[in-house]
């Protein structure tokens, strides 16, 4: 199963990758896979997993921390 998510933030959206590619870069327990990119200031999150449980857990965890970082940037 795979899922993803389309994030046009404007001119944010630079700093947002740049912030989760640590994240996305760093060891984990696998309940799938997540990958970014960066294309016309719009970020692009693809997971997969194999459980619909996995795919759960981990679109939470990556729009949980985004919704925290997009709410953390100055207006």
């Amino acid at each position: 199963m795979e899922i993803i998510f389309k994030i046009c933030v404007g001119n944010v959206a630079n700093a947002l990758y740049r912030s989760l590619i640590a994240e996305v870069n760093q060891e984990a327990p696998k309940k799938g896979k997540v990958s970014i990119e960066y294309n016309n200031d719009c970020l692009y999150l693809t997971i997969s997993s194999d459980t619909l449980s996995g795919l759960r857990a981990l679109s939470n965890s990556y729009l949980n921390l985004i919704y925290a970082m997009l709410t953390s940037f100055p207006s």
